[in-house]
């Protein structure tokens, strides 16, 4: 008798017109991915990413587990001169005693206003 399948989770569906239908979360058995975008992007590079980190707690909660259990980011800049205004955000909230691997990239963004884009692994 073979075990079944976990459950998957998802967690901020998004869909509307003109908007790709996705899920901003995604957990399976211990494994959560999570990706998003600051809501409100007229803000700057270290506002945008500060919105983005208060979602992934939220949904990092939502799946039962917390930034100390981050195993890897990935961070998409839409101009590398938002650098540092990133970092001064990631710094405030990376755990210090629990930091992940972390990559930084350049990229075209979808929306023009969007300056930053960030997607977690994790475990509960």
């Amino acid at each position: 008798m073979t075990a079944p399948e976990p459950k998957i989770e998802r967690y901020g569906h998004v869909e509307g017109p003109g908007r790709p239908t996705m899920s901003l979360g995604v957990a399976q058995g211990d494994w959560i991915s999570i990706c998003t975008t600051a809501k409100n992007r007229p803000a700057g590079a270290e506002d945008q990413t500060r919105q983005i980190f208060a979602a992934f707690d939220g949904y990092l909660a939502q799946a039962g587990t917390d930034k100390s259990k981050l195993l890897t980011a990935q961070v998409w800049l839409r101009d590398m001169a938002d650098y540092d205004a990133m970092n001064a955000a990631w710094n405030d909230w990376i755990d210090p005693a629990n930091p992940p691997t972390r990559s930084c990239m350049r990229a075209d963004m979808a929306r023009p206003d969007t300056l930053v884009e960030i997607r977690i692994t994790a475990v509960r």
